[in-house]
């Protein structure tokens, strides 16, 4: 908005000497006219010019005319101050204008965040909706080196407090120096997945995780040559078509730390959880393989397999169940013992013995 104003100022003290009138002339103007001699002084009435050569009429008029110069001039203090406030007003009002536009401007950018929220909230609603099963079998060492795994070099599983208080698992594969470890995934089906693990690296030496897909495709989660703490790194792979995928680490110096190791379906990562087929706890472990049952506190363990069904004491065989045939190292009874056709009863007390019956 631009405020304008024009104002005419004359000076009503100016006295006009010439042979011909003034053009346009106001009520009160002096006119000293030479066309005759001596030359008229005279004034406009606002009808007609009228001589004035009398000096105490024109001293009274110069008086007039004094008195209306003070009121013109406070008019003119009076416009000027009007104009001040004017222009005052117009900044204001360009002031709040653009306070104004601000507010839209902050609002239009509100709503877009708003639209990119919403956006994103369907988004993430249906990539949750989609996949969440991890790919990777025994994806953080909770059952140990198994042969879901292929390595080389030293390969271990940590269960320590640094462990424990900066996984998901609370355990993790330790790598050491020229070693490395991989697994390979079948069975996927094409779309979008996102690889990810959480890594510690204690060595200033080379190390790497990678995700090889299509056969030749290969994305690096990290590869580096210094020592970090616990880290998270992921990788989302747009455009699997191929049914395997093959992730691999390696460490060139001791240690590589890898704990929360993550395949899903989707392109959002996602917090670690175990292949669908497994559940480890401290004391029981089952995945595709069976189960077993363990107590670290006597070194016993039992097995259940599709090939054995065990019990280990100091990973020593104990019993075992082998189709018809059951084989034990020992053997304690309370009561009686039937062998075939030979039962073996206790008698009341250890020292009377054993009585041998032969059944019909």
């Amino acid at each position: 908005m631009i405020a304008s104003a024009q104002f005419t100022i004359i000076s009503i003290c100016d006295v006009v000497t010439s042979a011909s009138p003034p053009e346009n002339p106001y009520e009160g103007q002096l006119w000293v006219d030479t066309s005759v001699s001596p030359p008229e002084t005279k004034i406009w009435n606002g009808n007609a010019w009228v001589v004035q050569n009398d000096i105490e009429t024109i001293r009274t008029t110069i008086s007039i005319l004094t008195q209306k110069d003070a009121q013109f001039q406070q008019t003119i203090e009076g416009l000027n101050s009007y104009v001040a406030s004017l222009t005052e007003t117009v900044e204001t009002v360009s002031s709040d204008q653009g306070v104004l536009e601000e507010r839209v401007l902050n609002s239009e950018s509100k709503l877009s965040q708003l639209e990119h929220t919403v956006d994103g909230l369907s988004l993430t609603m249906q990539e949750q909706y989609i996949g969440g099963i991890n790919y990777v079998q025994n994806s953080s060492g909770l059952n140990g080196i198994s042969d879901d795994w292929n390595y080389s070099g030293t390969v271990r599983t940590d269960t320590s407090t640094d462990t424990q208080n900066n996984t998901i698992s609370d355990s993790c594969f330790v790598l050491g120096a020229y070693s490395s470890l991989s697994q390979y995934i079948r069975g996927v089906v094409p779309g979008a997945y996102t690889v990810s693990v959480r890594v510690k690296k204690t060595s200033a030496m080379s190390g790497y995780f990678y995700v090889t897909y299509n056969g030749n495709k290969t994305k690096y989660l990290f590869s580096k040559s210094t020592s970090f703490d616990w880290t998270d790194f992921t990788a989302t792979l747009t455009d699997v078509t191929d049914p395997t995928l093959r992730i691999y680490c390696y460490s060139r110096d001791a240690s590589v730390y890898l704990a929360d190791i993550m395949v899903t379906e989707g392109a959002i990562p996602r917090k670690w959880t175990p292949a669908p087929n497994e559940i480890y706890t401290q004391e029981v472990k089952i995945d595709k393989r069976g189960i077993e049952v363990s107590n670290s506190a006597s070194s016993q363990r039992t097995v259940i397999t599709n090939t054995e069904f065990a019990g280990y004491y100091n990973d020593e065989v104990i019993f075992t169940l082998n189709k018809d045939e059951t084989q034990t190292k020992k053997t304690t009874v309370d009561g009686e013992l039937t062998v075939g056709k030979t039962k073996f009863v206790p008698l009341a007390t250890a020292s009377e013995g054993l009585n041998i019956v032969i059944l019909d």
